[in-house]
């Protein structure tokens, strides 16, 4: 056990820190009970944090005496999507929070996913969930950007868009390229997209 705990301890001083790592990424190195049992206790000793169940990260150091840093719930979803190799979307409030639409900070983390549907449980008030949905096309953005703001659109309604949030729409569309944004704007439904197009013009 010490040995496959030295090895595992070897390798993840060789990621940098911040890094969230699986259990699967040390096969070849001891049976995945033995690689469980390693982790856990380099977890007892301060060495490694785990966010949750099956997931574990090699913390950065926030200062001398103030101890680790948790990854943020957004890394832990795209490495999550990541090993799994699928495609994640922010969606709905979440979409709408990360785009400064709305001041409500959400407790759960929404994504679209063309992967299987799944939550992750960091804790009693934060979650992650990925769910799955059978519209390729919402994968197909070119810009975040764009992909984000038609999701936000979609769960606001054009009747809650008011001129504040129309502003702040406005603001984010003008940092995409223009050619992005005319590949973009095909994608999401019409509705959406003549509301996308209309504050680009204005």
């Amino acid at each position: 056990m010490l040995g496959v705990q030295k090895l595992v301890l070897d390798k993840i001083r060789e990621m940098e820190r911040g890094t969230i790592f699986f259990i699967d990424d040390f096969i070849g190195l001891g049976s995945p009970g033995a690689i469980r049992l390693a982790l856990m206790e380099l977890k007892k000793q301060g060495l490694i944090l785990r966010p949750a169940r099956g997931i574990y990260c090699y913390p950065r150091i926030r200062g001398e005496y103030s101890g680790y840093s948790m990854p943020t719930a957004e890394s832990i979803a795209e490495a999550l999507a990541a090993k799994e190799r699928v495609r994640i979307v922010p969606y709905g409030d979440h979409a709408a929070f990360k785009l400064g639409l709305t001041g409500l900070q959400v407790s759960h983390l929404k994504y679209l996913t063309d992967g299987a549907s799944r939550v992750i449980n960091l804790s009693s008030e934060k979650k992650i969930f990925f769910n799955h949905t059978s519209e390729v096309k919402i994968f197909d953005f070119c810009n975040d950007t764009m992909q984000m703001v038609a999701s936000a659109i979609r769960v606001l309604t054009e009747e809650c868009l008011d001129a504040e949030k129309k502003r702040i729409i406005h603001k984010h569309l003008r940092t995409v390229p223009e050619e992005e944004f005319m590949k973009d704007i095909t994608i999401p439904p019409a509705w959406v997209g003549k509301i996308m197009m209309d504050i680009w013009n204005n």
